[in-house]
């Protein structure tokens, strides 16, 4: 069994992190750390919890009593958790041969370390795969917007397709706001620092948030295709009619025939559990409360309105507590255990 702690508890991220763990056949959640609610019970403060733990937040995590831990919640309390850990990056830092099961594995949720920093591979299971399973122990999860956004391109980056500008546009519900809520401690943070919910009178286009992700998604593809040297637009807005979850809309120039893009998009997912191409419109609903993804490519008339080449018209939809959150953490923490992808994660849908 995989003992489990977490850093930064009182999020609502954590709650769904604590709900998917809890379920997890392999995993035994030890440890739930928040300063703040120490003493508490967990479903006090996560009330979808009640009747699912008895477990009670706790002031600190003992990182040599672990297997794994997840950090949830804010920048400076990931950081603050590494400055303290004494344990290798990585499996080939280790002396030790054969089994490896009860070296620290870290996964980051709060995005302090999608540079690489700590020996983080970036959490993208769909493109990083074989560095997650084969020695790596660390993971820095994507924002949900980027992860969005990425599944979108993947199959196009995968097979040297993307050029010239990218047009996304990013609508959440309303409950998925909170989904990247900032907890800064005493006020004292940089602009940089600010998110969209923290900063609601500035246009949706010019918020951190935007910015970041951009240049998130710009830089994974690049590393899937270093060719690639287009630029992302992102734009980003809130449907308060919207059920829960997330819809990514993306043009780009492809000047390849729709069914052979359609053939390339399943062929790049065949062997992963979580995104599928369907042959509807995608609605929110579909996926909330679930690890998938799934797209609809449609060509689009008279191209970009930049570019007169034909384009094609990807929609995803995703929950982005899940999916583009929790979900795809534990994920990663399949994968850095040498478990099945979709063990702890069939999860199911809202519709049916």
């Amino acid at each position: 069994m995989i003992n489990v702690g977490i850093v930064g508890g009182e999020t609502e991220a954590a709650g769904e992190l604590i709900r998917i763990l809890i379920n997890h056949p392999d995993v035994v959640l030890r440890g739930v750390c928040s300063p703040e609610h120490a003493g508490q019970r967990v479903d006090r403060l996560h009330r979808g919890l009640t009747g699912d733990t008895d477990l009670c937040f706790v002031k600190s995590l003992d990182a040599s009593k672990f297997n794994c831990v997840f950090l949830v919640g804010e920048s400076w309390q990931a950081q603050e958790f590494m400055e303290g850990v004494n344990a290798p990056a990585h499996r080939s830092e280790t002396e030790t041969e054969g089994d490896h099961e009860e070296l620290l594995r870290i996964i980051d949720m709060t995005g302090s370390f999608l540079d690489g920093q700590h020996g983080m591979v970036y959490g993208f299971p769909e493109y990083h795969r074989k560095a997650l399973v084969r020695g790596a122990l660390r993971a820095s999860i994507p924002s949900a917007i980027a992860l969005g956004v990425e599944l979108s391109l993947f199959p196009l980056a995968k097979n040297h397709l993307l050029s010239g500008k990218i047009d996304s546009t990013v609508c959440r519900s309303r409950e998925s706001r909170s989904c990247d809520s900032i907890i800064m401690p005493q006020n004292d943070f940089a602009a940089s620092q600010l998110s969209t919910r923290l900063d609601p009178v500035a246009p949706a286009e010019n918020r951190p948030d935007s910015e970041q992700a951009a240049s998130e998604i710009k830089k994974e593809m690049q590393e899937i295709d270093p060719s690639f040297n287009g630029s992302i637009n992102l734009r980003l807005s809130t449907d308060r009619a919207m059920s829960r979850g997330m819809t990514v809309t993306t043009e780009v120039s492809c000047g390849v025939s729709l069914e052979e893009v359609c053939r390339l998009y399943e062929e790049a997912y065949i062997d992963h559990a979580f995104t599928f191409l369907i042959d509807r419109h995608p609605e929110t609903a579909d996926i909330s409360n679930t690890n998938k993804c799934l797209l609809e490519i449609r060509s689009t008339e008279g191209g970009l309105s930049s570019s007169n080449e034909p384009s094609i018209r990807i929609t995803a939809v995703l929950d982005d507590f899940i999916k583009g959150r929790a979900g795809t953490a534990v994920h990663c923490m399949n994968l850095l255990f040498g478990l099945s992808e979709r063990t702890g994660l069939a999860l199911k849908a809202s519709v049916v």
